[in-house]
């Protein structure tokens, strides 16, 4: 198990990957819009394959579909100290993409592939701090960027392909048409019903995913991993970690995978024969699950590993 201090660093780090990732990629000044407005409306036309990237420093984030050929963005401003004209709004409109920034100074900068540099500072680093909820409804096809320093991402029902990050907060994806890849500093990461792979990355709490085509990776700092594919691509190598917690993944018959697993307190089960390779351990198990293929990893600090059949 993780201590305190160390939980406290993953979500420092990951609130810090969020906002300054890649860095800026933007050229030329940028305008800032909608200080003065309790609530900023956007709708644009976006086409299907085209990318929608929302940043935030502080917020939830909720995306769904809608109808027709247009992205209508509500971002409404709470604010417990300072002024409703401490927070603005960088909209980026390029060919194949619309990117919308939540920002404070008018040097942050918001980059047209959503990286989100601040220049303020811890002043939006707690929830007590001005924040911004954006609700989204977007056309079918679209791809989607979502991202926040703090607060929950939603995206249901949506998306030809999805990222979706905070450092702290839950994320919840589902419905999806494409690749998934989701992560959060701190908090429970649920994708259901996926139809692509899926990477998820959480530093304190649980991950479930299903999807109907792996691969799947998975880890947690802290936490039980649960996942089911109904097909995964052949030879196909997949990770599945936690520091603390379960791993339970669920596979098609007639998977099969060079197994490399290990628990330090707890047990492994397979619903697939096993050829094991070396010393056999009630702890660590390394051989060529049912017919072989790609390379499968599953690692537990403290907690029970099990491979069950579909």
């Amino acid at each position: 198990m993780y201590a305190p201090t160390e939980l406290h660093d993953m979500r420092s780090l990951a609130v810090t990957l969020i906002l300054v990732a890649g860095g800026f990629s933007g050229a030329g000044a940028q305008e800032v819009v909608g200080r003065k407005e309790t609530v900023f409306n956007i709708s644009e036309r976006l086409a299907s394959g085209d990318w929608l990237r929302i940043a935030s420093p502080n917020g939830a984030i909720g995306i769904t579909q809608g109808s027709g050929d247009r992205v209508e963005i509500r971002a409404e401003k709470e604010v417990r100290r300072g002024a409703l004209e401490d927070v603005g709004f960088v909209v980026r409109k390029e060919s194949g993409s619309l990117t919308v920034c939540a920002v404070f100074e008018d040097e942050d900068e918001c980059g047209s592939n959503g990286n989100y540099q601040g220049h303020s500072g811890s002043r939006w680093r707690s929830r007590s701090e001005p924040s911004v909820n954006f609700t989204v409804r977007i056309p079918a096809g679209v791809r989607v960027k979502a991202a926040t320093g703090n607060g929950d991402v939603s995206v249901v029902g949506a998306g030809s392909e999805v990222s979706a990050t905070t450092g702290n907060g839950q994320v919840n994806v589902s419905g999806t048409t494409g690749e998934v890849t989701a992560s959060t500093g701190n908090g429970r990461i649920v994708v259901d019903g996926a139809r692509g792979p899926v990477e998820a990355s959480t530093g304190n709490g649980d991950v479930r995913v299903t999807t109907s085509l792996g691969p799947v990776t998975a880890s947690s700092g802290n936490g039980d991993i649960d996942v089911a594919m109904d097909r995964i691509e052949a030879s196909s190598s997949m990770n599945f970690s936690t520091g603390n917690g379960r791993i339970t993944i669920t596979v098609p018959e007639g998977f099969g995978a060079e197994l490399e697993s290990n628990t330090g307190s707890g047990s492994i089960s397979s619903d697939f024969p096993i050829r094991v390779r070396g010393r056999i351990s009630p702890t660590r198990v390394r051989g060529t699950l049912g017919n072989g293929g790609g390379r499968l990893v599953m690692s537990s600090g403290s907690g029970d590993i099990a491979i069950r059949k579909r």
